[in-house]
């Protein structure tokens, strides 16, 4: 029976801002979301926030994140500083940068903004040519929500928020510091959740073979590697192996090359065990 690995624990962690910026408070993260529309794609560590809210993973005293960002074009972000009355700011036309603009909400008591970053680009540590990939793919599964009566957003898949979340730990973890580590963290968990959302579903058997494979191809790529090298964080322990095995007997084959590269994974493991 297979056992999932004892969690990293270490001190409490909390968000590093840029010099001069502020975290976004409730009301301007409910603004920003109330302007977002199904034309935008709620990511990164918002996208990590609102699934664990969904999915009841933190407490709500918990700091998962400071700033904003989403995909999304310049009228969106046009539409968001209008309402937030705030500074919107646009690169230079040939400038290299995922930016499609920042919204910048002055504090004037303290000489602070509060920031929101609309892009077009989500790195990863693959390189320009996946970093587009991944961002099409973004898109192309985010899922479409009702965040309260009457009003859609669109937000990051909890598949998408592991990969992303995973991609800063390992490439971000010097200029963002120690809190990306929790986030990848608490990421497993909401992939692991949304998985189990899918298992409860038995007309999606072919959708939960989808998400396996997906986590079984993160946890084998450089850094699913790494972050488990580095930081001891498995991206495979979003695989409840046992409930799919107990509800949905058809992945077996697919829960067993993840038990065999686990075997290989773990401290002590065996090359061989992959090829038995």
């Amino acid at each position: 029976m297979n056992k999932r690995r004892q969690r990293p624990r270490g001190p409490a962690t909390r968000p590093v801002l840029p010099e001069g910026e502020a975290p976004l408070d409730a009301a301007t993260l409910e603004a920003f979301l109330e302007d977002m529309g199904t034309d935008m794609v709620l990511v990164g560590g918002q996208a990590l926030a609102f699934w664990m809210d969904r999915y009841g993973i933190a407490a709500a005293a918990t700091i998962i994140t400071n700033d904003g960002d989403a995909l999304g074009r310049l009228e969106g972000a046009r539409r968001i500083a209008a309402h937030l009355r705030a500074v919107l700011l646009t690169p230079e036309a040939r400038a290299l940068t995922s930016l499609v603009a920042q919204i910048r909400i002055p504090l004037d008591s303290q000489g602070k903004v509060r920031n929101i970053d609309v892009l077009h680009l989500l790195y990863t540590v693959g390189g320009l040519r996946k970093s587009r990939e991944f961002t099409q793919a973004v898109w192309r599964d985010s899922v479409e929500i009702e965040w309260k009566p009457g009003h859609r957003i669109r937000v990051m898949h909890p598949l998408h928020v592991l990969d992303s979340r995973v991609q800063n730990a390992v490439g971000l973890l010097q200029s963002k510091g120690p809190h990306v580590v929790t986030q990848a963290i608490w990421a497993v968990d909401v992939a692991r959740e949304a998985i189990r959302r899918v298992l409860q579903q038995p007309h999606e058997s072919e959708r939960l073979g989808r998400l396996i494979r997906r986590v079984h191809n993160l946890a084998r790529s450089r850094a699913g590697r790494q972050i488990l090298r580095d930081h001891g964080i498995e991206v495979m322990d979003a695989v409840p192996i046992e409930e799919i095995r107990a509800a949905a007997p058809v992945h077996e084959p697919l829960l067993r090359a993840i038990e065999r590269a686990l075997s290989v994974r773990r401290p002590g493991g065996n090359a061989a065990d992959l090829y038995r």
